[in-house]
């Protein structure tokens, strides 16, 4: 795998490992609405077994561009959540006025 298709790849693959967790995050966001414990856990769970699934595929079938696709993907795994935190924080929060 070359450099680009790895950064690329990685990087769509962070933003999948990111959906399950998201959806159940989304609820959450929302007013009024209660998410259990449980679903959070299991999101969660799911995110880390395709995480690992895919690093795991791309190991097994490709013998170069391992690393870029790790970084890659964390990179898109940990920027996605950071916009998601700071959503988070003004729904907690309230919005600046200005």
């Amino acid at each position: 795998m070359d450099f680009s298709t790895a950064i690329v790849a990685g990087g769509i693959c962070g933003l999948v490992g990111c959906v399950t967790p998201a959806v159940v995050f989304e609820r959450a966001l929302r007013p009024g609405t209660r998410v259990s414990m449980s679903a959070g856990i299991a999101s969660i769970m799911v995110s880390f077994l395709v995480l690992s699934g895919v690093l795991l595929v791309v190991y097994l079938v490709t013998d170069t561009g391992l690393l870029e696709f790790g970084c890659a993907m964390v990179a898109s795994f940990l920027l996605f959540w950071a916009v998601e935190a700071l959503r988070a924080w003004r729904a907690a929060n309230g919005r600046a006025q200005g």
